[in-house]
């Protein structure tokens, strides 16, 4: 049953301590998609917020008098996930309200917050709002508020908020909040009215794929043997690749460099499609020059894949370096296994990110990128001792995120190089393990070996 104030007292409470948007302090822009450079950050508030306060993956980074503030947050091109947290004092330093968000997360988590009063009165009206953070593909079924494990009320739409009548409570120490998805998927959150501290849980699961590139038989757990920076980790899973779906992103390098490769390119890309999937995987053919551009939704018809490739002709520079960090970011999106195989000649021209910025990307994402470069002058300088610069940076690419590159010259090269990454993806296998506890979030050294006599293809390392 939902306990209701009288109406006098409401209008005199949204008045005093709620904004239109049922929140005492917002972040009134919250960007999607991928963000680089400086960030500006808008936070404003309503009574009886008197300072705002920015944190960035809990450390905090900025702070200002009053109720409106715009923090200039200096996201740069190293690019990973921050969460932003701006959140309101009273003239007491009490926390009175707070929002969150967080960019550059392709996957951002369903969590809900829980705001209300710092101490529960005797009588009068209380107010609890949620908080949701959702990713955009989740809708809100419903939101149910309780005050100790009594629910109060039901919110559908947003604002997500309750009124409750203090006096029907008396003495209350906590109050909760369920957020329920329309996937059957729920988000809790406890508040503790007085000073008791708001807890929160770190997941240090992980998960790393891992490629058999020699090897006939199938990898077991127990054969596997796996150092986290220099530490023996025990696994606690192995996941098959007959176990998980296999997502691809097909990227073809469509700028004017590649006039001259690329009939040999749109064969390839065929190829590969017929050769790879299988009734439970995916393929999704992007194309690149200035821009990025999908030519396909994932899917698993092959001929669908084949023929998006011949709708684009080729125009402009090559964005190489922005459109993998991109597709990168695009391909995390899905649930599963994942792999970007990138067509290309190797040549950048013009992306705002560099080869270093690429790479630290590719690292963060965890995801095994396979360059495919068609270019007969490079392959021609390989063969005669020169263009080692430009191979070096292809493998630190490929075999920091547990894949491998080719550079081939002529169309007779394409069908065993499309056939090895084929394999490889096909008995590709997901690693999960716990790391520390509170980890940092730096670069994490790893080495996987088997005693089973397999070769295997892993990353480098992970971002935890």
């Amino acid at each position: 049953m939902r306990h209701l104030v009288p109406t006098s007292a409401f209008l005199v409470l949204l008045a005093l301590s709620v904004s239109v948007e049922g929140q005492t302090v917002r972040i009134t822009d919250k960007p999607s998609g991928l963000v680089s450079g400086v960030l500006h950050v808008p936070v404003v508030a309503e009574l009886p917020a008197v300072r705002l306060e920015l944190l960035i993956n809990g450390v905090k980074y900025t702070e200002a008098a009053g109720q409106t503030m715009t923090a200039q947050v200096n996201v740069g091109f190293y690019l990973r996930r921050l969460r932003m947290r701006a959140v309101g004092y009273d003239e007491q330093g009490k926390v009175v309200g707070e929002d969150e968000m967080v960019v550059n997360d392709p996957r951002p988590p369903f969590r809900v917050r829980l705001e209300g009063p710092s101490e529960w009165p005797e009588s009068g009206p209380v107010l609890l709002h949620a908080n949701v953070l959702r990713p955009v593909e989740i809708s809100i079924s419903g939101v149910d508020f309780y005050v100790g494990e009594q629910r109060v009320a039901t919110s559908a739409v947003p604002p997500y908020a309750a009124t409750v009548d203090a006096a029907q409570f008396p003495g209350s120490i906590y109050a909760r909040v369920v957020a329920r998805s329309s996937r059957g998927e729920e988000a809790n959150d406890v508040f503790f009215f007085g000073e008791r501290a708001h807890a929160e849980t770190d997941v240090t699961v992980q998960q790393i794929p891992v490629s058999v590139a020699v090897g006939k038989t199938p990898l077991r757990a127990e054969q596997v043997t796996l150092l986290d920076n220099g530490e023996v980790r025990p696994i606690e899973n192995l996941i098959a690749a007959g176990d998980q779906p296999l997502n691809v992103i097909l990227l073809i390098d469509y700028s004017e460099s590649m006039l001259e490769e690329l009939p040999v390119v749109k064969e390839a890309a065929r190829q590969f499609a017929r050769a790879l999937l299988r009734p439970q995987d995916r393929l999704a053919v992007a194309g690149f020059n200035q821009t990025t551009f999908w030519l396909t939704g994932y899917t698993n018809d092959w001929t669908t894949a084949a023929q998006a490739v011949d709708r684009v002709k080729p125009i402009g520079e090559t964005h190489l370096y922005d459109s993998v960090i991109e597709m990168l970011y695009q391909i995390q999106k899905v649930q599963g296994r994942h792999a970007l195989v990138v067509l290309t000649d190797g040549v950048d021209q013009g992306s705002k990110f560099n080869l270093d910025h690429l790479v630290h990307y590719a690292r963060y994402a965890g995801v095994p990128v396979y360059p495919v470069v068609k270019n007969k002058s490079l392959s021609r300088w390989m063969k005669l001792g020169v263009g080692r610069l430009q191979a070096r940076k292809l493998d630190r690419i490929a075999e920091d995120t547990g894949a491998t590159y080719f550079i081939i010259q002529n169309e007779r090269e394409l069908a065993p190089v499309y056939t090895r990454i084929a394999q490889e993806l096909r008995q590709q296998y997901q690693i999960v393990f716990r790391s520390e506890a509170e980890v940092a979030d730096q670069w994490r050294s790893l080495k996987v070996t088997s005693s089973g006599g397999h070769n295997l293809r892993i990353p480098r390392g992970y971002f935890p």
